[in-house]
């Protein structure tokens, strides 16, 4: 065997081996541990979700003037938690959330909006920087395997929240009005 033969061969194995390395250090940074014990992140995201919805208040004047007898807005919400996972850089946190919002307008109650979905809430310092969640359609299944690991995605459904919860809430606070 020539000398130039085993320096290419010396070579070959020494870029295999950094590869390798390279390979390992990549899988190692990105991938997610399951976190225990950061069960108030959960609270954080409940809060972000609340913060997140406004007022959309329906004008119902003849001459579309603003109905200022609007008032007792309130959000409500239940969040099913699927986990809490770390990578090096950032946290990730799980949720199926439920999340509608009220207001009484004329002595009526008038329901704003209203979502169940899944979220990947990405933290940093345990402070929120981002979500996602899965698109609609045809590209569903594509992002929802992208966001969410795949244990994960065989739990999720819309079950794991609880609209009557939501409305018992919404019957109790608001049982001052007679309807």
């Amino acid at each position: 065997m020539s000398k130039e033969k085993v320096k290419i061969g010396i070579v070959v194995f020494i870029i295999m081996i950094i590869m390798f390395l390279v390979f390992i250090a990549i899988n190692f940074t990105f991938k997610e541990k399951v976190v225990n014990g950061k069960d108030y992140l959960y609270e954080k995201v409940e809060q972000y979700l609340i913060s997140q919805e406004e007022p959309r208040y329906f004008l119902e004047t003849k001459d579309s003037k603003p109905n200022y007898n609007v008032s007792d807005f309130k959000v409500f919400t239940d969040l099913a938690k699927l986990g809490i996972r770390e990578n090096k850089y950032e946290t990730h946190v799980y949720v199926w959330a439920l999340v509608e919002s009220y207001y009484v307008q004329d002595g009526n109650l008038i329901n704003n909006s209203g979502s169940s979905m899944p979220y990947k809430f990405i933290l940093k310092n345990d402070e929120i920087v981002d979500f996602e969640t899965p698109l609609n359609g045809a590209d569903n299944k594509k992002s929802m395997e992208k966001i969410f690991p795949a244990d994960l995605r065989d739990k999720l459904n819309s079950s794991l929240v609880d609209d009557n919860k939501i409305r018992n809430e919404v019957k109790e606070y608001y049982s001052y009005l007679n309807k």
